[in-house]
């Protein structure tokens, strides 16, 4: 069984019920999720060992939060705890026209406070196959910045596949900035992972975005070149309304190009959707599946994840599988 270690924020996720605004009634939901989290929970469910590295606050909150992990099989013991808050999001869903709109509540919490040197990567990634984080990661501070450096040139010496997804977001930093972080540490990542729009703009590449199918592969083309990654998996998500999407994904390795089925779905619960990606596919790829099978559950599990509330797809291979299975509404 491969040993996966992710690393990044989990926060407190709080959300008014159905498709309330965010105040217009006098409760919310909580649940916890967070990028990293997420992938590192789905990981867990389809049979990986899978470990998650953050720090949280020494407080009930904090501990909830680790309980919760615990519960869906995570392994705990590499998070640290110590001084400042849980971080923290508001979260309201879209319906038809109007948006979702996620609102951060995340500065000084524990994590964004942790410095570089907290993490000693060598017992960290003691016993680890694979290594796990996002743009998110990175984006929160200077000095995690460089933790996630750190980390990738320890996995790259020491031969633990690295995943990267880019998950630019505009609330965290700038576009310039986060191309100048992220291209330091590319050099060290095997396989990289992004909605094909995101990397078009970060990278400012020369893809025709009105032929996604096309962009994707030139985008992936560009990026393997420019970084020497193993593979480069893209996404390509189409908004209908709020309430619908299409979705479908892309691997390219070794110069062939894979597409998933193109989906559309109605949206209980977008949120986590590209993570579900994430794990799904670092799943398939640390289990030697093909590609075209790798693209297809990963896509799958982002499609299932829109009918599942909260941050977490909990699911089964199996039911990953019969979504491959039932949900395409085109066959490639």
């Amino acid at each position: 069984m491969k040993n996966i270690v992710s690393f990044g924020e989990i926060m407190l996720r709080l959300s008014p019920p159905g498709s309330d605004r965010l105040f217009q009634g006098n409760f919310f939901r909580y649940c916890f999720g967070g990028s990293e989290a997420n992938v590192a929970v789905l990981c867990s469910e389809l049979g990986l060992n899978s470990a998650y590295v953050t720090k949280l606050p020494d407080n009930r909150i904090g501990g909830a939060a680790k309980t919760e992990l615990k519960e869906y099989g995570v392994d705990v013991s590499r998070i640290m705890t110590g001084g400042g808050r849980m971080g923290a999001y508001y979260y309201e869903k879209g319906a038809g026209v109007r948006p979702a709109v996620c609102v951060y509540d995340r500065e000084y919490s524990a994590f964004s406070l942790s410095k570089r040197e907290e993490y000693d990567w060598k017992k960290i990634l003691d016993t680890a196959d694979a290594f796990h984080f996002s743009g998110i990661t990175a984006a929160l501070s200077d000095e995690l910045a460089a933790a996630c450096l750190d980390a990738c040139k320890y996995a790259k010496e020491h031969g633990i596949k690295v995943f990267c997804d880019l998950n630019y977001r505009s609330k965290l930093w700038s576009k310039e900035k986060a191309r100048d972080v992220i291209c330091k540490i590319l050099p060290c990542v095997d396989v990289f992972i992004s909605s094909v729009y995101q990397a078009v703009d970060i990278f400012e590449l020369d893809a025709d975005l009105s032929d996604t199918d096309a962009a994707c592969i030139e985008a992936a083309k560009q990026l393997t070149k420019q970084f020497g990654f193993e593979a480069v998996a893209l996404t390509v998500r189409k908004t209908y309304s709020a309430s619908k999407n299409g979705f479908y994904g892309m691997i390219y390795k070794n110069g062939g190009a894979y597409f998933s089925r193109k989906y559309e779905t109605e949206i209980v619960d977008r949120v986590g959707s590209g993570d579900a990606f994430d794990g799904a596919l670092i799943y398939s790829l640390l289990n030697n599946e093909p590609e075209q099978r790798a693209v297809d559950l990963a896509s799958a599990a982002a499609v299932l994840k829109h009918s599942v509330e909260g941050d977490f797809l909990i699911t089964a291979l199996k039911d990953i599988e019969d979504a491959v299975k039932i949900g395409g509404i085109t066959q490639r």
